[in-house]
């Protein structure tokens, strides 16, 4: 969260982008502390919780339609009531087939978490999913959408997106492993299990969007900041060399493209993300953090290059997170148009750039109407129409295009099973839109910013930023998990939530020159009936009811369910051995508790194994306190607070400075006193990084007694590497 303190983990954790100070809730004279009551709550809703089986939020927070894709793989307009679009939800582990007014015609079982959905040639579809290792296939027939085998991914945890080309080839992305597989299908077993040509190549850190055009693939790798354009050849598969990168200083969210009519390498490109400058801290807020549409015009082949044509400040339309834009051309060559929506405002922008002789227009010409925040897709629906999968209303979003014209909300029928509180989607909102600062600018430094900016879904976006603080760089904290993680933040160390909650609001809106403690109507944002809070709003939501409503939303925000550890109930040998070395070497300061404030409840050993692979996956691996292990420079004198190490495998880079690319570096790096006394150094002398000059020799089991401090073995770090991807 944009709004929240830097968590400056000096282990293997994170920071979490963040403020220092202390709350300025409004005290009159003696009288009683206004946040006392927030206090009572959170102690209540503490004692009554059992942490051991908090449930993932993924199904808690709704059905969320993550994506929309169009039946016809041409994208051709679908005839009234025939099967138009295709929609995976994420929270219920279904693909949806609806028609063009968003009416839902089917419905069929789809791989864990569903992201992605794409249409071959041939009609065919298959769904990815980020905790499967399967794609599912379908067929449409009529109206009915069926179930018809599926590819099997030796190796693999999960699938973020899938796309599919003219060759019958498909693209998966593996976000976990940072590679693209283009896979060839073949025919299916008796089992229904499809034979598939594999080929895996590395493309970057967080690749989450993949898109075929005729002659490019393109992947947008959300950690390297890189859109990456791959031209490809005859058979589908990207061509080795040639790929043309696109690399901006914070996260890109989402792309179009269109490729120009010759036949060479060019394409125009457009893409939403955070301004292109290093967040800026040193104002007391945070700097330069204004969402951004991008044109580019892209060439691949012998010499790649990307070429800057605009870049279009959408904070200040209204458009704050664009996880969703699409390019389209104007008729008759006039230029190019970008619709760009946001997930955290409630506006859509329309760019034109129009085409002059010296080519096309830097400055567009923009226009802009309301649409409620937490569109994540669109898809052109043809004369103008575009629908919308909007998770943060749970809902389908039909727009028919043209001034004035309303946007029909068609919520996804959920069969009761979305029991959330107003109080909980009220949190939600605050947390994924501008509602927590409604009066921020967008001048100079100053910006309109959502907590998403700083942490895409939650987890984070890829940064080593400056804090604003001396030579102190921090990378990004998830902020899933907090409830029972506190103190909250390396440096200020909060107490609670209550306190989190209200100096986010003071931080989120520093600078706008607006009272903190204020209330919302339903003036302020009408778009909140449609999260069915509209008689709330309309009786006015006060400070207090605001950030208890925050603090319900982030202690429900728990982690999703680790996909490596999915359907499994015992470790392997070489994952028990990582266990054992962890216990022995890094459970000191990563303790296995189930609050991070309170040692008596940690877990034994012998209990691992069943809590480590339950869905929950609730074990904490972090104390509070503080703790010096090298990695400078450090936020406090004491050091930083001991991070979670709850799913490792969301928060790179690793270390507070960002230095460690990967989990290998940083267990290669571990230096430590050896407890069997073979070191000179004190048995309990540990360095995640900066080991004093001549140590470190390696110490194998069996070898003789050395000098100075001990570094894992090779059989230790791929134990411990096992281990650590189950957390």
């Amino acid at each position: 969260m944009a709004a929240l303190r830097l968590a400056l983990a000096l282990s293997l954790g994170l920071a979490a982008a963040a403020c220092d100070g202390r709350s300025t809730a409004p005290a009159s004279g003696d009288g009683p502390d206004p946040l006392e009551p927030l206090r009572r709550f959170e102690a209540a809703r503490r004692a009554a919780t059992d942490f051991s089986r908090l449930p993932s939020s993924d199904r808690l927070l709704g059905p969320d339609p993550i994506a929309l894709r169009p039946v016809d793989p041409l994208g051709r307009p679908a005839a009234p009531g025939a099967p138009a679009l295709l929609s995976p939800l994420r929270g219920r582990d279904a693909l949806v087939l609806l028609d063009a007014s968003l009416r839902e015609l089917s419905r069929a079982p789809a791989p864990a978490s569903p992201a992605g959905v794409a249409v071959m040639p041939s009609g065919e579809v298959f769904a990815s999913g980020e905790a499967s290792p399967a794609l599912f296939r379908y067929v449409v027939r009529g109206a009915s959408l069926e179930p018809a085998g599926r590819i099997e991914l030796a190796g693999l945890h999960g699938v973020r997106d899938v796309a599919a080309g003219p060759e019958g080839v498909l693209y998966a992305l593996d976000e976990r492993a940072g590679a693209l597989l283009t896979l060839r299908p073949g025919p299916a077993r008796a089992d229904g299990r499809l034979e598939v040509e594999r080929w895996d190549e590395p493309i970057g850190a967080g690749p989450f969007r993949v898109v075929r055009l005729a002659r490019h693939l393109i992947v947008d790798c959300l950690l390297d900041h890189t859109l990456v354009v791959l031209p490809v050849g005859a058979d589908g598969r990207p061509l080795p060399g040639g790929a043309a990168r696109i690399r901006h200083d914070g996260p890109i969210w989402s792309f179009d493209a269109l490729e120009t009519a010759d036949a060479g390498g060019e394409l125009l490109l457009a893409a939403g993300g955070v301004e292109d400058r290093p967040l800026d801290r040193t104002g007391g807020s945070f700097g330069y953090i204004d969402s951004f549409v991008f044109l580019y015009r892209v060439t691949t082949g012998a010499r790649p290059e990307a070429a800057r044509l605009s870049a279009v400040n959408v904070s200040e339309l209204g458009v704050l997170t664009p996880k969703a834009i699409a390019l389209s051309a104007l008729p008759g060559a006039a230029g190019v148009r970008v619709v760009a929506t946001g997930y955290g405002g409630d506006r859509r922008a329309e760019l034109l750039f129009r085409a002059t002789d010296a080519g096309l227009s830097a400055t567009p010409e923009v226009s802009t109407r309301p649409l409620a925040p937490g569109v994540a897709a669109m898809a052109a629906l043809g004369g103008g129409a575009f629908a919308y999968a909007n998770p943060l209303l749970d809902a389908w979003l039909l727009d028919a295009g043209g001034e004035g014209a309303a946007v029909a909300n068609r919520p996804v029928q959920d069969g009761g099973e979305d029991a959330r509180s107003e109080e909980l989607r009220l949190g939600e909102a605050l947390f994924f839109t501008s509602l927590m600062a409604p009066w921020n600018r967008t001048d100079g430094p100053l910006s309109r910013f959502t907590c998403e900016t700083c942490h895409f879904e939650g987890y984070v976006d890829g940064r080593t930023h400056h804090t604003g603080r001396g030579d102190v760089r921090a990378t990004t904290k998830p902020l899933l998990g907090l409830f029972n993680n506190r103190p909250h933040f390396s440096r200020a160390l909060d107490p609670d939530l209550t306190a989190v909650a209200d100096n986010e609001f003071r931080v989120a809106g520093a600078l706008s020159g607006h009272d903190p403690w204020f209330a919302l109507s339903a003036a302020d944002a009408p778009w909140l009936a449609d999260l069915g809070l509209a008689d709330a709003a309309r009786a006015g939501l006060p400070p207090e009811a605001l950030r208890r409503a925050l603090m319900s939303f982030l202690m429900a925000f728990s982690h999703r369910a680790n996909p490596a550890a999915l359907g499994r109930s015992s470790f392997t040998p070489l994952e028990r051995d990582g266990a054992r070395v962890f216990r022995d070497r890094c459970a000191r300061c990563h303790a296995p508790v189930l609050r991070s404030d309170d040692p008596g409840s940690a877990a034994p050993f012998e209990r691992w194994e069943e809590l480590v692979l339950a869905s929950e996956g609730a074990i904490v691996w972090g104390r509070a306190g503080y703790e010096k292990t090298g990695v400078v420079p450090y936020v406090h004198e004491d050091g930083a607070r001991v991070p979670s190490l709850r799913r490792l495998y969301k928060k790179r880079p690793y270390f507070t400075n960002g230095s460690a690319k990967t989990l290998r570096e940083v267990l290669e790096r571990a230096r430590f006193g050896d407890a069997r006394g073979r070191s000179a150094a004190a048995p309990g002398a540990f360095f995640h990084d900066g080991a004093p000059a001549g140590e470190g020799a390696v110490v194998e089991e069996g070898a003789p007694a050395g000098e100075g401090l001990a570094a894992l073995d090779a059989a230790a770090i791929e134990a411990l590497l096992a281990f650590l991807d189950l957390l």
